[in-house]
């Protein structure tokens, strides 16, 4: 999980503050190189290890780090396929967060090797929820609060979404047609 973690974390650092605040991350954090490859292993730990000085050099703390960059992976138009990826998992917020749990097993026919967290969602009572991340390394819980946040964008939804304790977000959702959805089509138009 290291590897696509850094991966991503490269890319959103590199789009959104470009070239020279990545190199500068890599050269405070020691790294022997600049770019991360999402299919090798890395050390346990290097992907906090890197966003901590990524937060150090931004001036900003590292959970907003991991939630910047989750966002990002669903809102650049570069990442399409996450988004579309994700989209698959219904037809709605709700049904999305229903899917959550069943996304690890997905990824893992693509990507046998992938070790994807455990999520688990838990139904508090009418469009109340819980959702428990099981991963290391750490930041995964807040780059879902940026998936979850930019999902419920895309769905047209409006809801709170906090981390709780223990590894935990909680979700309320306020308004289930807030805004119009982004569109969606199960084919991929043609470009």
């Amino acid at each position: 999980m290291d590897a696509l973690m850094l991966r991503s974390l490269q890319g959103y650092i590199i789009d959104t503050f470009g070239t020279s605040v990545w190199q500068a991350v890599c050269r405070r954090a020691a790294l022997p190189g600049e770019t991360f490859e999402p299919m090798l292993r890395y050390a346990s730990g290097t992907a906090d290890r890197v966003a901590r000085h990524a937060a150090e050099v931004l001036g900003r703390p590292v959970e907003t780090i991991w939630e910047d960059m989750g966002t990002y992976l669903v809102t650049n138009p570069d990442n399409d396929g996450v988004r579309r990826l994700l989209r698959f998992g219904g037809m709605g917020f709700v049904d999305f967060l229903h899917s959550l749990e069943e996304m690890p097993g997905r990824a893992r026919l693509a990507l046998p090797d992938l070790e994807m967290p455990e999520v688990e969602l838990r139904e508090l009572g009418p469009d109340r929820f819980e959702i428990r991340c099981r991963s290391e390394p750490g930041g995964m819980t807040s780059i879902l609060v940026g998936i979850l946040t930019a999902m419920a964008d895309d769905y047209g939804v409006l809801c709170l979404i906090e981390p709780g304790p223990l590894g935990t977000i909680q979700v309320k959702i306020l308004d289930c047609a807030h805004s119009a959805a982004r569109r969606f089509d199960l084919a991929r138009p043609d470009h």
